[in-house]
């Protein structure tokens, strides 16, 4: 069985995400700190699903399309200002605009549902993938907010300049207790859902993050919630990517829990492009061979 890398962090995710009501609708938090120069897309979204949920009552987030505008600053604090789009009798739709210093970073529409009667079912079967526990904490920026990664191919796309099939498998989970509310799994998902869309899309071609003049940055995050979860057991994210092109590139993924049933689809866009070189940059290396 393998063992696990993670330690958990000192706080747990749920302290991390928590906003401070600061007016009538109107929210501020920070952003967990990693090793990163800019806000995770991720906790910009979990926060942002977080302000949303804060005037639904017992509606429960059924789909989520975010767009990212600028890059934030983690050093600094985030204000979400929500406005109450709709409330109808089963459904509510809110507007979160996530700023910092008056600019905006994220912007969000979210809709939400009050559970009702039986209703039609039918999902997509999960597909073939090893068991979590066959497989190695290979992936560890998630260790911080104590959410688990691993890989089902290593190494994992951006880290081979291989070009492989558009198609990649991550299973996550959280380390540490949500507590019995929705609200904190769907953030959790949100949160780790934003580690392998990208990387997937890259996948296909002969680049890695290290490969000069490559750019690369998430355009926008939509999720459908199809059922309820449980973001502390084991969950697949099954990921291909259906195209590139005009710089931009789709990725595609479909979540299901250790039993089979499907609680999430994830869709993200990304710019991926080649910059032109940089004749300064090229003149200094030839100088320096």
């Amino acid at each position: 069985m393998a063992e696990s890398l993670v330690v958990p962090p000192v706080k747990t995710l749920i302290e991390m995400l928590a906003l401070e009501r600061t007016g009538a609708d109107l929210f501020t938090g920070h952003a967990p700190r990693d090793d990163g120069f800019r806000i995770f897309g991720g906790a910009a979204v979990a926060q942002s699903l977080l302000a949303a949920y804060d005037s639904v009552g017992d509606r429960v987030c059924h789909s989520l399309h975010c767009y990212f505008i600028h890059p934030g600053d983690p050093a600094k604090p985030v204000l979400f200002r929500v406005d109450r789009t709709r409330d109808g009798g089963a459904f509510a739709t809110r507007h979160v605009s996530a700023m910092q210093d008056g600019r905006t970073i994220l912007e969000l529409l979210a809709s939400f549902q009050r559970p009702s009667g039986p209703s039609f079912e039918h999902q997509a079967p999960l597909p073939a993938a090893p068991a979590p526990e066959t497989l190695i904490d290979d992936d560890l920026r998630g260790v911080s907010v104590g959410i688990q990664l691993r890989n089902v191919r290593l190494p994992r796309p951006g880290f081979d300049v291989e070009t492989l099939p558009p198609r990649h498998q991550t299973w996550f989970r959280s380390q540490q207790s949500l507590g019995p509310e929705i609200r904190f799994h769907q953030a959790a998902l949100a949160y780790a859902s934003d580690f392998a869309q990208l990387p997937t899309i890259v996948q296909p071609h002969p680049v890695t993050w290290d490969t000069p003049e490559f750019q690369f940055t998430s355009l926008d995050h939509a999720i459908w919630f199809h059922r309820p979860f449980d973001f502390t057991n084991w969950h697949l994210c099954d990921m291909e990517t259906p195209s590139s092109s005009g710089e931009r590139g789709l990725s595609r993924s479909t979540i299901y829990g250790q039993d089979g049933t499907l609680v999430a689809t994830v869709v993200q866009e990304a710019m991926i492009r080649m910059r032109e070189p940089n004749p300064l940059s090229q003149s200094i290396l030839d100088a320096m061979v």
